[in-house]
């Protein structure tokens, strides 16, 4: 059998007889992810990235009069939704990639740039040899989004 994979057997659940089957996996005691597992940063930052660019171009309007300028009337109900298409999208993209065992949490920040700073910070208990945090942010007129993923080994 291949490293990596669980093997499973089944069991029968209460009297010999008429009980149910419950499929029960052995231990694989796989502690934390082998080399060729552990989550590429660059590849998830491409990501983050790739998605904040489509969902700001969505929103943003080209300015007629002035070249490289956007226009974008600010509403935060409208940016709401937009985060939330964008975690998802996230999510998506980096679950594809095929990490067994990674659960991925998404955090992603937008808002109108006025020229203010934003500082983030974040708190959690993890593996620092198998977990992993990328983020990557984009600006473009004046709108910021600051995208997140936390990447957790799951034993």
């Amino acid at each position: 059998e291949p490293r990596g994979l669980v093997s499973c057997g089944w069991r029968r659940l209460g009297c010999p007889a008429g009980g149910r089957l419950v499929k029960v996996y052995e231990n694989t005691y796989q502690m934390g992810p082998r080399e060729d597992q552990k989550v590429s940063i660059p590849r998830v930052q491409e990501i983050i990235k790739r998605v904040l660019e489509e969902q700001i171009e969505k929103t943003l309007e080209k300015d007629p009069h002035k070249k490289d300028k956007y226009l974008w009337p600010y509403d935060h109900e409208e940016v709401g939704d937009m985060a939330r298409e964008a975690c998802e999208a996230i999510q998506l993209a980096v679950k594809e990639l095929g990490y067994a065992r990674y659960k991925f949490l998404v955090q992603v920040q937008m808002g109108e740039n006025n020229g203010q700073a934003l500082r983030t910070a974040s708190r959690c208990l993890w593996a620092p040899e198998s977990d992993v945090s990328v983020s990557n942010s984009v600006v473009k007129g004046r709108m910021f989004s600051v995208g997140t993923v936390f990447c957790l080994y799951h034993e």
